[in-house]
């Protein structure tokens, strides 16, 4: 896996198909070469003077005085997440982005992160059982790779590569096809 990663042109980018075909030799090669300071790729951590410390411990402060807050929020609640939380996001949500329709509170769901959220969605929403490939774009946010692996899509990630515009379409499209047509050839119509 690659943990560290000096970026000096973009074309050193390592996209989600080369991952497994790079050898740990080549990228410490790679690395021991450039005198620039490595960029810890691994944690996916801010800088320490982003994090709201201050924010946290006034919210904190007023969260855990009030028993009509903290009870339901540690206990392990519902599955959405806290109400009056899906209801702020969901108030600021219309407000920022000055939709024609109040944002309703029930499509609001509140997770541990990305990583969590993604997991649940796949378990919700797929079937490794059916789904015959995984398309992501290149290069992707490493956590989700193992997500998807864990959830049963080993072997079945395939990259996407972006343009200015986003997600090259006609790529993906031509793959799509050629996965289509090499299921079709090994008989794969349904799933099993």
């Amino acid at each position: 896996m690659v943990t560290s990663l000096v970026v000096e042109k973009p074309s050193m980018l390592v996209s989600l198909s080369q991952t497994n075909e790079l050898s740990q030799s080549i990228i410490i090669h790679t690395m021991n070469r450039s005198s620039k300071a490595l960029i810890n790729l691994l944690r996916g951590w801010p800088n320490a003077s982003l994090l709201p410390a201050t924010q946290i411990k006034a919210a904190s402060s007023i969260a855990l005085s009030d028993p009509s807050i903290y009870t339901p929020a540690l206990l392990y609640g519902p599955d959405p997440g806290y109400e009056p939380l899906r209801r702020q996001i969901a108030q600021w949500l219309t407000h920022f982005y000055q939709t024609p329709k109040a944002i309703d509170p029930k499509r609001i769901c509140v997770t541990g992160g990305a990583s969590q959220n993604l997991a649940c969605l796949l378990q919700e929403y797929s079937d490794p059982l059916y789904t015959r490939n995984v398309w992501m774009v290149s290069p992707t946010y490493f956590l989700a790779c193992r997500i998807f692996e864990d959830s049963g899509f080993h072997g079945r990630l395939r990259s996407v590569p972006e343009d200015e515009e986003g997600v090259e379409i006609d790529f993906l499209s031509q793959e799509i096809h050629k996965s289509e047509q090499k299921a079709r050839a090994e008989g794969n119509l349904r799933p099993v």
